[in-house]
């Protein structure tokens, strides 16, 4: 499952550490064959399963989030196989509370790993000095990419970090390399994991 890292500064153990993990996904409202393209892993078509269910529940009149990228990412291959309300809608309204409760604290740096199709970092308004990091795989991005090409981010800043999860160590440099900066405020180092 995708998941998403609120990090904390206050131990120098290293430049992550998990304070939330949970499954991410994200949205949009768009059409034309430039969303239908086709993801190339399993977990690329997951973040955009995590999208249909994140459109589902916008689309409500009495939703608990709205994420208008939902159906562009979620791409028709998405659509017609979503998540799961069930587990996507509380996961998604937990994330972003967590996310406005640390955000509140100091916290101004956001890590997605195992990003998938998230769209916080253009529907989560409030946040003008969050600086969110995505890290994913390439096959991800080839997609994702030219689907948010125009879109305006509701945050402060936003990184794209391509990595292959299976080489150790990677990612963490990736995102290093990306403007990360493991000095910087950012959430408790506790995990809690839903």
């Amino acid at each position: 499952w995708p998941c998403i890292y609120m990090l904390h500064a206050g131990s120098r153990r290293g430049p992550v550490r998990a304070a939330l993990a949970m499954c991410v996904g994200s949205s949009a409202l768009g059409s034309g064959a430039l969303n239908e393209r086709s993801v190339e892993t399993a977990h690329s078509f997951t973040g955009r399963m995590c999208a249909a269910s994140r459109l589902e529940e916008t689309r409500r009149p009495d939703s608990l989030f709205s994420d208008p990228l939902a159906y562009t990412l979620a791409g028709k291959e998405g659509r017609a196989q979503p998540m799961g309300g069930w587990i996507m809608v509380p996961r998604t309204r937990f994330g972003d509370d967590f996310l406005r409760d640390h955000y509140t604290r100091g916290a101004r740096q956001l890590v997605l790993l195992g990003a998938g199709f998230d769209a916080r970092a253009y529907r989560m308004s409030g946040l003008p000095e969050l600086r969110v990091y995505e890290v994913d795989q390439m096959t991800t991005f080839e997609v994702k990419e030219p689907l948010l090409t125009g879109e305006s981010l509701a945050v402060a800043s936003r990184a794209a970090v391509a990595t292959e999860f299976t080489r150790p160590g990677e990612w963490a440099a990736a995102l290093l390399a990306s403007g990360f900066d493991p000095a910087a405020p950012y959430t408790p180092s506790r995990a809690s994991a839903m």
